[in-house]
């Protein structure tokens, strides 16, 4: 924004950063005015270096910041990155070993840009990272708050499961699997002593994710989730209209049950629902159905590009047929399916 025309080179010293921005966005943006992201603009940088000897100098904070876009990205697509936290997070919470973390930050890094290859200014498809992010960037930007962006993420993650469990888009026992991923984690959180439901509420209502879907009086729109590797999605930009009285509700219940978490020491200690864990999550097949209609998308492109290209090529020997000798117009007209017998 101020040195426009410069070269970019990003170089990560948090954990958060080198798997989660540096390398994969093209998003560069700055708080305005109070609210989060309203100011930027698209720019790719020239190289991204990512060190992860810095790692060994991050803290509780830092690491639970990383992590807790990594348990979002749990929730989104299951598979590999489910089985990512089931062995770590959901084991050891996040004391993670330096050979984890690098591998962790490999699983973040291809999470960005199987999306983000088919929809590079997040304009629809890649809409899926801000999961978690409206009531954690809101919670984050309100006065007397403080966590961490990841951790403000996953803590943001039970308000979604909250209001999709409300609306019926994910049952009792999917919540509770959702929301395994978020206790395991434990994320921190300081909040003031006085109410901020208000604040909360007037900061998503001016999320950055306004604007995609037409404005509906009493609606704000959601990212939500049906169940772990699977997203709910009304539409390309997989936003649900959510009744803002329902949003308050959920700001109520998240910000009572943080304080309550704080005052036993953790999440964990309060004892919400748990799943088995033996059960086995698969990939979205949401994003399944997604990435194969775009890869389709891309053939159905490739292939009109070819026969362009052909076209092109017919017109430039029927160009040669009209401007040749004798001799070139009959092997021209060959070449293009045409029977040409000489006259004597």
């Amino acid at each position: 924004l101020l040195f426009r025309g410069i070269r970019l080179v990003q170089c990560p010293t948090s954990f958060l950063n080198a798997h989660d921005a540096a390398a994969s966005s093209q998003k560069q943006a700055i708080n305005h005015a109070g609210y989060k992201n309203i100011v930027g603009l698209y720019h790719v940088p020239t190289m991204a270096l990512i060190d992860t000897s810095f790692y060994s100098t991050l803290g509780e904070t830092e690491l639970k910041a990383g992590l807790g876009e990594l348990t979002k990205n749990a929730a989104l697509f299951g598979g590999k990155h489910y089985e990512l936290m089931k062995k770590t997070t959901m084991v050891k919470g996040w004391k993670l070993s330096g050979e984890e973390l690098v591998d962790a930050t490999y699983i973040g890094l291809g999470a960005k840009d199987m999306l983000l290859r088919h929809d590079p200014k997040e304009k629809h498809l890649a809409l899926l990272f801000e999961y978690g992010h409206t009531v954690g960037h809101a919670l984050e930007l309100t006065k007397g708050v403080s966590t961490s962006h990841g951790e403000g993420v996953t803590i943001g993650m039970l308000a979604a499961s909250y209001i999709s469990n409300r609306m019926g888009i994910m049952s009792d026992a999917d919540r509770a699997t959702h929301d395994a991923l978020v206790i395991a984690l434990d994320p921190k959180i300081h909040l003031p002593p006085h109410d901020i439901t208000d604040e909360v509420l007037d900061k998503v209502m001016h999320d950055n994710k306004r604007g995609y879907l037409p404005e509906r009086a009493g609606f704000c729109p959601f990212i939500l989730n049906q169940r772990v590797g699977e997203m709910h999605a009304p539409n390309k930009y997989y936003l649900e209209y959510v009744p803002v009285h329902l949003v308050r509700e959920a700001i109520l219940w998240l910000v009572g049950t943080m304080r309550q978490a704080s005052a036993v020491g953790s999440l964990r200690a309060l004892r919400l629902a748990l799943p088995d864990s033996s059960f086995h999550l698969s990939r979205a097949p949401t994003q399944e159905k997604e990435l194969a209609e775009l890869q389709e998308k891309e053939l159905a492109d490739l292939r009109e590009k070819e026969l362009a290209e052909l076209v092109q090529e017919k017109a430039r020997a029927e160009f040669h047929v009209l401007c040749g000798d004798k001799e070139n117009v009959i092997s021209s007209m060959a070449r293009m399916g045409f029977q040409a017998t000489p006259t004597t």
